[in-house]
Formats: C-alpha cells, structure tokens, sequence
C-alpha cells in the first residue's frame, strides 16, 4: 500500500508540471520578460500639476526704483527733519537785492546732455537764479561744454547751520591785497580762470572795509551733509567747496591736504561762502 501510494504521488506530480498549458504558460512569461515586450503590471505614475510662479521681474526691487522717485522721498524726510532757521546763517552766492549776481554750480561735460539738479532741504533756499522749482528743482541744458553752451551757471542764497564746519586750517584774505589772496587760494584748490574771476569780483567788493578774514576751506562730503546735491544722470566727478569766513582773529593753521577739483567726463564744480550777515556788505 504504501508503495503504492508513493508511485500514484509521483505520478500525479508529474502530470502537472508535463500539462501544456502550464509549460506554455511559463515559456511564454519568462520569453516576454527576456525579450521586454511585457514589464508585469505598473502602477500609473500621476503628472505632477505645475502651480503658476511669478516672473521675478515682474515686481521692482527697490534698487529699480526711478532715482527721481529716492530723491523725492529724501527731500520730504529731509523737510520734516528741518529745523527752524532761528539756529541758522546764511550762505551767501548771491547779491539776493540785485538782479545779477555770483554763480554756485557749473556744469561741464564733453557731450550734450540735459541734467535736472535738485538741492535738500529745500526750504533752506530762500534766493535762487535761474528760479529754483520746488520738488524739481533746476533743467541744466549744457552745450559745447558747459551750462548753455556759455559758461553759465546756477545760484542761490540759502539758510545753513553755522557750526559744525572745521575752523583749524584756512587761507588770510587781507583787505588790502584780496584780490590776491583769494586768487591764490583758489588757484591753490584748483579752481579755473572764470570761476577765480567771478568769486573775486563778489567777494572782493562784498566783505567788510579794512577787516582781514580767515576762510576755511570745506569739502565736498562736509557741503553735502549740509546740504545735499542730486543731479540726474549723475556726474562722474562733483567737486563742492565751500568756505567758512569770519574776521581774522588769529592766523589760521595751513591747508595741508586740500581737496583738488577733479575735471573728468562729465563733473561738477560749486563754490560758496558760509558767513554772517554781520560779517558782509
């Protein structure tokens, strides 16, 4: 019997693994994976869904912004950070009871351009020719060189604080030789011929009889703290210099390190005087 057994077993095994449809079966799964025409089942893999970005160009940085919009914005914190002209002098480039007067700014470039220039605070001004346009400011057309093509130039009168401007090194301007003091001192910080010529014929004949003045040179970052000069498109050199005078007291220390004016490209050029009314005719 138990012969038996094992051999109808045996048998009935190998009827199963000899049925065609088994072979066939398995033939045919193992010949379609090798040859890849069948991968066995796969799940659907889902196309993501893209979600809408914004260009990052279609919002300005600030950096973008327009300059005119920066310099608006300034001019306004400057305005409400104004203080009251009670605790200023006045700077004078200008006879403010005459029609002509001294010039402030030149303008020169070696191209044809037009320049808008503007100042802060502007509340400080209080004469200006040609005339100053509040929150606008001054149209510089400059042609063969310079401001209208004539060696023209912007002026104003203004309200400025009379400290915090150094008083150690400076220039005596004698009342008997001022013309040559001051076209030495000048010439010293490298001012050209017209400019030399239209500061001496103002300040020559505006300061007091027989008085001797100490001028104390200021450079361009002292001015611009003061009072801050934007022009639109921008100089490639801007030289502002500024000097605070008073009667001569005692000899002034020399001026070791003047600021030179730099005449390159495009650049500006400013002179001025920080003095009491007191102190001028």
């Amino acid at each position: 019997m138990k012969t038996w057994g094992v051999i109808v077993c045996i048998f009935l095994i190998c009827v199963i693994l000899c049925s065609p449809v088994f072979a066939i079966s398995k033939s045919d799964l193992i010949s379609q994976y090798k040859t890849g025409q069948f991968a066995g089942p796969t799940t659907p893999i889902p196309t993501p869904t893209k979600t809408p970005q914004t260009p990052s160009w279609s919002t300005p940085s600030p950096s973008a912004i327009p300059w005119n919009d920066a310099i608006t914005r300034l001019l306004e914190r400057l305005k409400a950070e104004q203080k009251s002209t009670g605790s200023y002098d006045t700077i004078s480039f200008k006879d403010s009871t005459a029609k002509s007067g001294k010039p402030n700014i030149y303008l020169y470039c070696d191209q044809d351009l037009t320049a808008r220039v503007q100042l802060a605070p502007e509340k400080a001004i209080i004469v200006s020719e040609p005339e100053y346009q509040p929150g606008r400011g001054w149209r510089a057309e400059i042609r063969n060189g310079s401001l209208n093509g004539a060696g023209d130039f912007l002026f104003y009168e203004a309200v400025v604080p009379d400290s915090g401007w150094q008083k150690k090194e400076g220039f005596v301007i004698r009342a008997a030789d001022r013309e040559q003091d001051m076209a030495s001192m000048l010439g010293h910080l490298g001012f050209n011929e017209k400019e030399t010529v239209e500061f001496i014929d103002y300040w020559a004949n505006h300061l007091l009889d027989n008085v001797d003045y100490a001028f104390y040179p200021q450079g361009t970052g002292a001015v611009d703290r003061v009072m801050p000069l934007f022009i639109n498109p921008r100089p490639d050199q801007i030289s502002r210099i500024w000097f605070y005078a008073k009667p001569l007291v005692s000899a002034p220390e020399t001026v070791t390190t003047p600021e030179k004016i730099v005449r390159e490209g495009f650049y500006v050029v400013e002179w001025g005087v920080v003095i009491r009314d007191e102190y001028r005719i």
